[in-house]
């Protein structure tokens, strides 16, 4: 069995008349990278403070490796931890220097110091920058420098808030396939903070969702991704199709759901019945007679309108009700789909989720 590194039970947190947490229990695993995932407000930020040792919640308990916290130690707790923040925080000085810079403040000796400065500069790619002054770096290269001067103290447990959000997308990318092998490779247990829900399956292996300083969902990035628990999850992992329906009825392990005109079903639904929300991610909705086009569900409709996305193209088509789909180049260019065009779309029941429609 996995052993927690980190463990939160019960913990709060309140200021003047307002709870901002509420947490009942959360865990970190040993070698797991978490991803803690909320709208602005839900207390992300607070329990990353919370679980550094920086913050002191109103009540509960906090263990690191099965042992119980005593605050009057935190420090010592605080020094077996390193954290990258959004905006690299580097000294006026070479690279080679802020990496060193919490070896030095931890009393490492010079050579141990040389050794793990090497270390981090060649597995980060940034030898070359080694003389080279934190001012002169883009953002790519200063966001390097932080993950080597935090790695480099050989933390146990590693806190990520939203590293990638200030990058370009091509120097984001790369951040984030050399930081995917950093974590596989070192086994470090980490919290990373994030807003993009693509992040999450390249880097994590398990999610916890926030909103209004309570856990609201915890699972595998799929299980989160597709099947997320209220809307304000779907929100924060790209769901965009919320579409409003009526239980017409059950099938077996299917539900049937009247959605205007069409009759729409989802595979393994838990929902009490009445009014409902049918959840598609656009991923998941396919032109018929293209790749991956086919499944239980085909809706006639006409292409409203195209958006950029990426290198791609968002579709919104009009249903009777508006259905988002993600097309290529391919589609768009080659003349299968344009606005005004009719099309049928298809999506498979288990890429169908439902929601009881909040009262």
């Amino acid at each position: 069995m996995t052993e927690k590194i980190l463990e939160a039970k019960n913990i709060t947190l309140v200021k003047g008349k307002q709870t901002i947490l509420n947490i009942e229990h959360f865990y970190l695993q040993a070698g797991e990278t978490l991803a803690l995932i909320g709208p602005n407000g839900s207390g992300k930020s607070t329990l990353m403070q919370v679980l550094m040792m920086l913050l002191r919640p109103t009540t509960g308990e906090l263990f690191f490796n099965g042992e119980k916290i005593n605050w009057k130690n935190a420090i010592l707790y605080r020094r077996r931890m390193a954290m990258v923040f959004q905006e690299p925080l580097l000294l006026d000085t070479t690279v080679a220097e802020n990496i060193a810079t919490g070896l030095k403040i931890r009393g490492y000796e010079k050579p141990a110091i040389r050794s793990r400065v090497e270390e981090w500069l060649k597995k980060l790619g940034i030898e070359h920058l080694a003389g080279r002054t934190s001012r002169y770096l883009s953002g790519g290269e200063a966001q390097r420098v932080s993950l080597a001067r935090a790695m480099a103290m050989g933390p146990e447990v590693l806190f990520l808030d939203e590293p990638f959000s200030a990058l370009d997308a091509p120097t984001r990318t790369g951040l984030i396939a050399e930081l995917s092998g950093i974590l596989q490779d070192s086994r470090i247990s980490s919290v990373l903070v994030t807003h993009d829900y693509t992040e999450i399956p390249l880097l994590a292996g398990r999610v916890v969702a926030l909103e209004n300083g309570r856990v609201v969902q915890t699972g595998p990035p799929r299980e989160i991704l597709t099947r997320p628990a209220s809307l304000t999850v779907a929100s924060l992992v790209g769901v965009e199709n919320v579409i409003p329906g009526r239980l017409a009825g059950r099938e077996g392990e299917k539900a049937a759901v009247q959605a205007g005109p069409h009759l729409i079903m989802a595979a393994g639904a838990k929902v009490r019945g009445g009014k409902v929300l049918i959840l598609i991610r656009p991923e998941a909705v396919k032109l018929e007679g293209c790749a991956g086009g086919s499944g239980g569900n085909r809706i006639n409709g006409r292409i409203a309108r195209l958006l950029p996305h990426g290198g791609l193209f968002k579709a919104v088509v009009d249903c009777g009700f508006p259905l988002t789909m993600i097309l290529s180049p391919e589609q768009v260019f080659g003349g299968v789909a344009a606005p005004g065009e009719e099309v049928t779309v298809c999506f498979d029941p288990g890429k169908v989720h439902l929601l009881d429609e909040p009262s």
